[in-house]
């Protein structure tokens, strides 16, 4: 922070340069090489800045035995994409609060009570690294049983568990001496036989084919690809509630970037009214758009980058055509979201490309609701649910019965319990016994 003495004088210089292309943008219109030097280190000023303040963040809000394991996801992150500090302190929020002192007992007694007489002694876990810490639940149950572990990182997140396993060392060596972290890749085909050879079970994480590819493994439990969604009834549209339903869904779409499966693709609106719909995706648009203040977008993946372009141009073209879609996009990719009314595409539910694209549909009633969300019958995983407590008891009575395995308020979509029926609940119903 710069004090700047009483009375000075400042001047704003305005002209033709848009100062929206940020320092990194105009170093590409520079004339000479000292101007691309003080840009440039404006630049690391700014960067170092925001860096600053994302360890000050971990430093109020995470206790000090936890902070090594943070610190690491920090730089991961930071890594991956310019992470603002405000996502950090969101993200660490929603890993971390399920993890409770009263949880984690409450956990305890229960697997003292109801745990298996014959649980396995050894697991495997093979983890994804689309999101950092994805695995914890599954983990924390094991660890809990008294199980031991070996834990294959990704090779494109190594960094998260080992620092969890070395933290974990500072408060419990002995539960701690019961976890081993690697990391190899996918060429070294006799370590992974080894590792499936030595465990009891493995629980691996990925994308369908990854799941597919160990699929031939019968002591194997495998976390594919799957999403999540919404549900806004009539009573969550009224104006005093209207707003803060859609900042708490917008938040669930930005963390993670919608790269795990507990991020939110598709929002239903339950309304007779279209205009009821298109104001809520307005209202979900105008959401996403404040976040990016405080959660600045990662850098998108040029691959995902054209798929988000597709999706636009399709909403864009069909728009032409007569079709009464409604595009709402922020600039440079940084968020989308399409509104179709209910007559298009029967409302299947649709997944995104990520990176804050989501789809906003109206359905008429439940009934037409049961129908979408049907559409991708074991693929998806959690629901928000916004509505009064008798809209919200139904609905969720309804999802379950889809095969939903979590169901959740807006906002809270990515802090599911520790007993969480993850994937259909095999790898807990494996720990714990159903009573």
């Amino acid at each position: 922070m710069i004090t700047l003495p009483m009375q000075t004088r400042i001047w704003i210089a305005a002209g033709v340069t848009d100062l929206r292309r940020s320092f990194t943008g105009l170093s590409a219109l520079v004339g000479t090489a000292n101007e691309f030097v003080a840009l440039r280190f404006a630049t690391g000023l700014g960067i170092g800045g925001v860096f600053g303040l994302a360890v000050t963040v971990l430093a109020e809000a995470v206790p000090i035995s936890a902070r090594p394991a943070m610190l690491a996801w920090m730089q991961i992150l930071s890594l991956v994409a310019n992470v603002a500090a405000g996502f950090i302190k969101l993200s660490l929020d929603a890993l971390l609060k399920p993890f409770g002192h009263v949880a984690l007992s409450s956990l305890a007694e229960k697997v003292s009570r109801a745990g298996r007489t014959d649980p396995p002694k050894l697991l495997g876990f093979i983890m994804a690294g689309n999101v950092a810490g994805a695995g914890l639940h599954e983990m924390a149950i094991g660890l809990v049983a008294g199980a031991g572990m070996l834990v294959k990182t990704a090779s494109t997140e190594p960094i998260f568990f080992d620092q969890f396993a070395r933290t974990l060392a500072e408060l419990d060596r002995e539960v701690a001496s019961r976890i081993a972290v690697f990391n190899w890749n996918r060429a070294r085909e006799d370590l992974s036989a080894a590792m499936a050879a030595s465990c009891d079970r493995l629980i691996a994480y990925g994308d369908d084919a990854t799941i597919e590819s160990i699929r031939n493994n019968a002591a194997m439990i495998g976390f594919g690809s799957r999403v999540s969604g919404a549900v806004v009834g009539p009573t969550a549209m009224v104006p005093e509630r209207i707003d803060a339903v859609a900042e708490a869904l917008a938040r669930d779409v930005a963390l993670f970037e919608q790269l795990g499966c507990l991020s939110l693709h598709h929002v239903f609106v339950v309304s007779h009214s279209t205009d009821a719909a298109r104001n809520f995706a307005a209202r979900i648009a105008k959401a996403l758009e404040r976040l990016g203040n405080s959660m600045p977008p990662a850098k998108i993946p040029l691959r995902d980058a054209a798929e988000i372009l597709g999706v636009r141009e399709r909403a864009r073209w069909r728009r032409i055509a007569g079709e009464p879609i409604e595009l709402f996009e922020g600039p440079r990719l940084e968020w989308t979201v399409v509104f179709e009314p209910e007559s298009i595409d029967d409302n299947r539910f649709m997944v995104s490309p990520g990176f804050r694209t989501v789809h906003v549909t109206g359905v008429r009633d439940e009934d037409q609701l049961r129908e979408s969300v049907d559409s991708a019958s074991g693929r998806i995983e959690a629901m928000a649910v916004a509505g009064d407590d008798a809209e919200t008891r139904r609905i969720s009575k309804m999802l379950r019965a889809l095969g939903v395995t979590y169901v959740a308020l807006p906002g809270e979509m990515q802090s599911p319990p520790l007993l969480w029926r993850h994937g259909g609940g095999a790898f807990l119903d494996m720990m714990v016994a159903s009573r």
